[in-house]
Parts: C-alpha cells; sequence; structure tokens
C-alpha cells in the first residue's frame, strides 16, 4: 500500500491513503496492547464523507493503485 492507493475497508467504505502504514502506538512499548499484538494503522481521506481518519491497515483491500 502507498500514498494515493484507493481502498476499500469490510465495511464497504472507500478512502483513499494519506499515509503510509505505520506500526499502531498501542503495539510499541507502553502501549496499551504491547506485546501482545500487532498492527498497522494509516490516514485516509473518506470519499463518501469527505473528513480524515485512522484505519487498520490488515483487512483493506486495495481497489485502485497510485501510480
Amino acid at each position: 500500500m502507498k500514498v494515493g492507493d484507493l481502498v476499500l475497508d469490510p465495511f464497504g467504505d472507500t478512502a483513499i491513503l494519506l499515509s503510509e502504514p505505520h506500526l499502531s502506538e498501542d503495539c510499541m512499548p507502553g502501549g496499551e496492547y504491547y506485546p501482545d499484538a500487532t498492527y498497522y494503522e494509516a490516514t485516509v481521506f473518506l470519499t463518501e464523507f469527505g473528513c480524515k481518519d485512522v484505519w487498520i491497515t490488515d483487512d483493506l483491500e486495495i481497489i485502485s493503485e497510485n501510480r
């Protein structure tokens, strides 16, 4: 996944990736889920609602790749 990709979440919402996926702060030392969980998240722009959000990237499907 890279910035500009159009992605789809399991609920059918579409978004444009605004940041590279990165390890969630919850999974780092001192985080709520450390050391038991590892997941990545990214900032996205929700196309239907016109706002930014942070999504966990594990279950996202790439619909269209940015060139």
